[in-house]
């Protein structure tokens, strides 16, 4: 439940316990007692605290919001089971309760007041202001489907775990040797010298026959298999096709006109150039000088410290003015100086550069920005309810033809779409809506089947139906030929840059320079910059190149393969790294990164144990009762 509300706000925390608790669902599973043949509604029982169907239900469904916002697809209870939703939500459950056992009989206690704090620290609940608002906490609840009630028990059971899960990782240090040697394994840097034999280099090759063609499209059939195809009829609901055909009468836009004058008004607004001091005496020997006709800007600069790209406040408004200050700036002429002016801030003195005088925009300005949105907000309003009726429709047995047309909406077809959103030659499908969705939901279909009502980010409702499906199937050959071709020859080329590759390491094994095997092969050699076991620093070079180097002794000789040629290597030179000598921060990121593998690893340990300590019981026939 947590877990839902969080994620929209990107609650690092519980997204942390999430994944660890499915991990140890993953290597654990559920230690079941079974039990059956009563009444109960108690779903999960961890030696006197129960679990009953409600809060399980209360629990799934708010995960089952989350998956829907997330995806934009309806999940019924049935599904959530079926996808394995309602085993994990369990299982999560049970492990609250287990932690909950533990820590009351270790005498660890969470306050209301620890819970409360807690609750007013989530950004999720925070209004404009960014304080708890009690407002936006009831609204969060709800559109996940939570109780208030079933949140702060969630609530107290997570602070409960989490100081049981605190106290367990404090103990989570790397000792120091083991920072020493996984550094010097990891910083540790190799140099190699190369000679590249591109695969495209090895022209001339036989040319294969047709019999060769026809047996090389025969043994790799897999690789002319054409994908799945499927073809799909389907309605789109939007905002902008309804609104498109809404009219607005006239009289109507002239209403809205007079109910919205205050937003299309703008007041006068001035450029100004300010002196700020911090003592009076200051501020009036700035305003004599001025006064004399002496410059605003070197007054400025000589009495005030401002250099004049301090001085300016562009567009500003008489309401932007703190205390009196803008009754007095309002009142000038344009080219007008203050008096100095008393605030909260200081002394003032204020020049007016310029006067931007009041304007409203006139209704004939504003008519088809306000009908358009005027129109969209119509569109909306009808668009839920179009939604609805083409899911009655549909659900009542009528076709998505005959419910388009009631709803006077266009059916779309679309020809033999690949799972990628190819067409069948191959380029791409444009305009769908919510790509991904609609791909997903033509492809989870059954064919002559609908899908659910498919919501794109926009708002858009889309119903689709697969109308056929064409299996995979392989191409003929004459409709690849060239390909088939192309395929063998790049085989050839490969094996016979190999075959040179080889040669070239032998020379070298026995003794010759690389750079004249080099450059009796008509090919260039080249030194690699200093790399990493992981590769850091091949830039552009494979990373097998990395994996074989650390496995080659100082001057050992090997053959990399590529996906376009082959690398004869040998190892330059090893060189050693020194923790004494990593980088600011190296070694502190390093142990940061151990000491959480050992965290995951003892929280890991304690939640079988304490599955142990704790047996669960899983009641079975509630679960299959009440779900």
């Amino acid at each position: 439940m947590l877990q839902s509300i969080r994620t929209k706000t990107a609650s690092w925390l519980v997204k942390l316990l999430f994944v660890l608790l499915v991990l140890s669902f993953a290597v654990w599973g559920i230690e079941d007692m079974f039990r059956g043949g009563n009444t109960s509604d108690i779903v999960i029982k961890v030696e006197d605290i129960e679990i009953p169907a409600r809060q399980v239900n209360e629990r799934l469904q708010s995960e089952i919001s989350t998956l829907r916002q997330r995806f934009g697809q309806t999940i019924t209870t049935e599904q959530a089971r079926q996808l394995g939703l309602l085993d994990t939500v369990i299982d999560t459950m049970a492990t609250d309760a287990v932690f909950l056992a533990f820590a009351r009989d270790r005498g660890i206690v969470v306050t209301d007041t620890m819970v409360r704090e807690a609750i007013a620290a989530e950004p999720a609940f925070r209004g404009p202001d960014g304080s708890f608002s009690r407002d936006q906490f009831v609204a969060a609840l709800r559109s996940v489907g939570m109780t208030e009630d079933g949140y702060v028990q969630a609530m107290r059971r997570e602070l409960m775990r989490q100081n049981v899960i605190n106290a367990t990782l404090a103990s989570a240090s790397a000792p120091d040797i083991l920072v020493d040697r996984l550094y010097r394994h990891r910083a540790e840097k190799r140099v190699a010298d190369l000679i590249f034999v591109a695969n495209s280099s090895m022209q001339d090759v036989a040319a294969p026959t047709e019999a060769e063609l026809v047996e090389f499209h025969k043994n790799n059939e897999r690789r002319y298999l054409a994908p799945e195809y499927r073809s799909v009829s389907y309605v789109t609901l939007t905002a902008a096709a309804l609104a498109a055909e809404t009219l607005i009468p006239e009289e109507e836009l002239r209403r809205e006109y007079e109910a919205r004058a205050a937003s299309y008004a703008t007041p006068e607004t001035r450029d100004l150039s300010q002196m700020l001091f911090s003592e009076e005496e200051k501020a009036k020997q700035a305003a004599t000088a001025l006064a004399g006709g002496q410059d605003f800007a070197a007054v400025a600069q000589e009495l005030a410290g401002m250099r004049p790209g301090d001085l300016t406040l562009a567009g500003v408004s008489q309401g932007d003015l703190v205390g009196g200050l803008g009754d007095a700036v309002f009142a000038l002429p344009e080219g007008g100086v203050t008096e100095p002016l008393n605030s909260p801030f200081g002394w003032h003195i204020f020049r007016v550069d310029a006067i931007k005088p009041a304007a409203t925009r006139s209704f004939d300005d504003v008519r088809e920005e306000l009908r358009a949105e005027m129109a969209r907000e119509r569109a909306l309003d009808q668009l839920f309810e179009m939604a609805n009726r083409l899911e009655d429709g549909l659900a009542s047995g009528a076709t998505l033809e005959e419910t388009a047309q009631t709803l006077n909406a266009p059916v779309r077809k679309l020809e033999n779409i690949t799972r990628a959103g190819k067409t069948a030659e191959g380029t791409d499908v444009t305009d769908l809506p919510a790509p991904q969705r609609f791909l997903e939901a033509a492809f989870q279909t059954a064919e002559g089947q609908q899908s659910n009502t498919i919501e794109g980010q926009d708002g858009s409702f889309t119903v689709l139906r697969v109308d056929s499906v064409t299996e995979p199937a392989v191409k003929p050959f004459e409709s690849v030929r060239e390909q088939v071709r192309e395929d063998v020859l790049a085989e050839r080329r490969a094996e016979a840059a190999k075959q040179k590759a080889e040669a070239l390491a032998e020379q070298l094994k026995g003794g010759t320079a690389i750079a004249e095997v080099a450059s009796t092969a008509g090919i260039s050699s080249a030194t690699t910059a200093p790399f990493t076991r992981d590769g850091q620093g091949l830039e552009n070079l494979p990373r097998s190149l990395a994996s074989a180097a650390f496995r080659l002794a100082t001057g050992a000789v090997q053959v990399v393969g590529a996906q376009d040629g082959q690398y004869v290597t040998v190892l330059k030179e090893i060189r050693p790294a020194d923790p004494a000598q990593a980088e600011e921060g190296a070694l502190d990121q390093l142990r940061q990164s151990l000491n959480q593998g050992m965290g995951n690893d003892l929280y890991a340990s304690l939640t079988a144990g304490l599955r142990q300590t704790y047996p669960v019981e899983i009641d079975r026939a509630v679960i299959d009762r009440f779900f």
